[in-house]
């Protein structure tokens, strides 16, 4: 997120969120999808839904740790008490009931390309038996938000075999018995904030649903396969972590000042596989960095990208790219979300269950394309090495930046890049 995800004024006068609030808000219990191409405001509206005082005991769950930290929430494995297998009714069979099941009335998962199908369908079984009802998800609110047409869910070869046996018909949210006994009512939203460029927005249109993809590549080579325009210097996107933590470890030892060390500060049981920010966090003056935290004063946000131009033992200066003179980075917390139920108040409140401390920043002269995955970017290049490995991969990397100006590609984009995709057709009948 590299907005401050905020909602504009008269937000909820735009159509589509308006049928989307009268959808929440009405008696009707089916599932709601929202889906919408990279930069149309996903994050804005969960963030403007979470600050709905009429909109009663929500939750906001993610599919990963990270996912989760970014927009203020709690991991589905957290929350339901997933086992981390394949989920069928054997799995759920020992677990304990829990008063917020019975308690919430709005769930909103983000990055819903990411959840696999029998998770979905171990919520919808959890919320039944709490609920006592055979209504979709025991009658509870669910709304979904993400693009499908992004990263998709990790899934090991093992457990590939096992969702065939149950019956799955691919490993997608939308393949979920759930949801194919019960669609859900989609909306999508279709403004592209991030690009303002019409022709940008429809190559990146084009990519993503795998429509006139030579041309779109052809197109996208002829432009972008170039050095990197001058005085801009970018960050990196590529597809692994083992490159762009070479790029990085180079670009560090590269710079002649002294390394300075920062550690982190845990209270509580906080995975620091997971953080936001390295646990051990090595920097030098001149070294690109790039903000993994939004400022509350609103001078630099998460994906804002900059030089270092000194250090101290506490704190960092940074010169970021998008101007506004030098500005000092302290330590900043992240808190991994539990939600509780108060029974003095009879709602759901938030509570902090550990924290992670850390200078919200990391090296950037290159990032890999999930770590990138809802930032905007002025300046990016792409190495995709070998090629795209994931779906939604090469389109998620070329969407992260704001203009054709601020892309290059460090070799020509393939067809076989841009895999054919099947979710349009799994929404013609929603």
């Amino acid at each position: 997120m590299s907005t401050f995800d905020q909602a504009p004024a008269r937000y909820d006068a735009d159509p589509t969120i308006s049928h989307i609030l009268e959808q929440i808000r009405s008696d009707d219990r089916a599932p709601i999808l929202v889906t919408g191409e990279a930069g149309t405001g996903k994050s804005t509206l969960v963030n403007y839904l979470k600050r709905l005082p009429d909109i009663g005991n929500t939750v906001v769950l993610a599919p990963t740790g990270v996912a989760a930290l970014n927009v203020g929430g709690q991991t589905l494995h957290s929350f339901f008490r997933l086992p981390f297998q394949v989920i069928d009714e054997a799995a759920l069979s020992d677990q304990r009931s829990n008063r917020l099941w019975k308690k919430v009335e709005l769930i909103i998962i983000d990055e819903i390309s990411m959840v696999r199908a029998d998770i979905l369908d171990g919520i919808d079984m959890i919320l039944r038996r709490a609920q006592a009802s055979d209504l979709p998800f025991g009658g509870v609110k669910l709304l979904m938000v993400g693009d499908f047409h992004q990263l998709p869910p990790v899934i090991p070869n093992r457990e590939q075999a096992v969702l065939a046996q149950l019956g799955y018909g691919g490993p997608y949210a939308y393949d979920a018995k759930v949801l194919q006994r019960d669609p859900p009512v989609h909306f999508e939203l279709t403004k592209v904030y991030r690009q303002k460029d019409p022709h940008f927005v429809s190559l990146l249109s084009d990519i993503r649903v795998a429509r006139n993809v030579a041309a779109a590549v052809s197109t996208l080579n002829e432009i972008c396969v170039r050095p990197h325009r001058d005085a801009h210097t970018p960050v990196l996107l590529t597809a692994t972590n083992a490159v762009a933590d070479r790029y990085n470890r180079q670009g560090l030892e590269d710079l002649t000042p002294p390394t300075v060390e920062y550690s982190c500060k845990v209270k509580g049981k906080f995975n620091e596989k997971r953080a936001p920010a390295p646990a051990q966090l090595k920097l030098k003056k001149g070294a690109r960095v790039m903000a993994v935290k939004n400022d509350p004063q609103k001078r630099w946000v998460n994906g804002s990208l900059g030089t270092i131009t000194d250090l101290t033992a506490e704190e960092v200066y940074v010169k970021f790219d998008s101007g506004g003179g030098v500005r000092k980075i302290e330590a900043t917390k992240w808190e991994a979300i539990s939600y509780k139920w108060s029974e003095a108040d009879q709602k759901m409140i938030e509570s902090a269950t550990a924290t992670f401390e850390q200078i919200p920043l990391i090296l950037a002269w290159a990032v890999t394309i999930h770590k990138a995955q809802g930032l905007t970017l002025d300046d990016v290049r792409i190495d995709l090495g070998r090629g795209a490995f994931a779906s939604g991969q090469t389109y998620v990397a070329l969407s992260r930046a704001r203009t054709l100006q601020g892309l290059s590609l460090t070799a020509p984009l393939r067809v076989q890049d841009v895999p054919s995709s099947s979710h349009t057709t799994a929404f013609a009948r929603w």
